[in-house]
């Protein structure tokens, strides 16, 4: 026991029990922008697939995402632990966005890189950028009017084709009554489809942007 302890429990001889001061302990904030990187890179690391499997999945759909942190929101501000949670809801988020609007894939996080920079707005951050990969390499959801369109629908609503009718009806006869029941099938038949062509392609549509927002934690 230091000197200190002793004359404090000789000032206090009730309070040898009494349990240490929360808030007296330090907290230990992050000051270098390695150890910022380096916590960040190990998190992701481990969040990452296997480098075998990230392999296999180079050419399987992938989506990208981003954020960025101003360094002086960062440098003496953040703890280790807090510093973690920042960038796993970061990633979260962007992983949220991308199953929103294709949920038929199992995305994981396949690739990163970071980098310290100056913005547009002269404002030094700290920038993550992160590749997500569908291991099922399931196909591509494109929507139309919000709601996913998966298969390609023909509708064929041509009326009939004017030789057909100019055959129909120009055959030689002499039963006026035949002549005019020939006329009324074809238009009977043609009152069955529309003067539209409508055609639900796919590959004509545009594919829904499920690229992740950017995620801020601007103060």
């Amino acid at each position: 026991m230091s000197l200190f302890e002793e004359v404090e429990r000789a000032k206090n001889p009730f309070s040898t029990n009494r349990p240490p001061d929360e808030s007296n302990k330090k907290v230990s904030f992050i000051n270098q922008t390695s150890s910022l990187l380096n916590i960040l890179n190990e998190f992701i690391s481990s969040e990452k697939i296997p480098s075998k499997k990230a392999k296999d999945c180079e050419d399987f759909r992938s989506k990208l995402g981003d954020c960025c942190w101003p360094l002086h929101n960062l440098q003496g501000k953040v703890t280790e632990q807090s510093w973690r949670s920042i960038v796993k809801n970061a990633t979260k988020g962007m992983l949220k966005t991308i199953r929103n609007s294709q949920p038929n894939g199992e995305w994981m996080l396949m690739d990163h890189e970071v980098k310290i920079d100056f913005s547009a707005d002269g404002i030094e951050r700290l920038f993550l950028a992160v590749k997500f990969v569908d291991i099922d390499n399931t196909e591509e959801l494109i929507y139309r009017n919000g709601a996913p369109v998966t298969t390609t629908v023909n509708v064929n609503t041509s009326p009939i084709a004017p030789e057909v009718v100019e055959a129909l009806t120009s055959r030689n006869t002499d039963d006026s009554d035949l002549k005019d029941m020939i006329k009324q099938l074809v238009v009977a038949l043609g009152s069955q489809h529309t003067s539209n062509d409508v055609t639900v392609n796919p590959d004509d549509l545009e594919p829904y942007n499920a690229e992740a927002e950017p995620v801020s934690f601007d103060d």
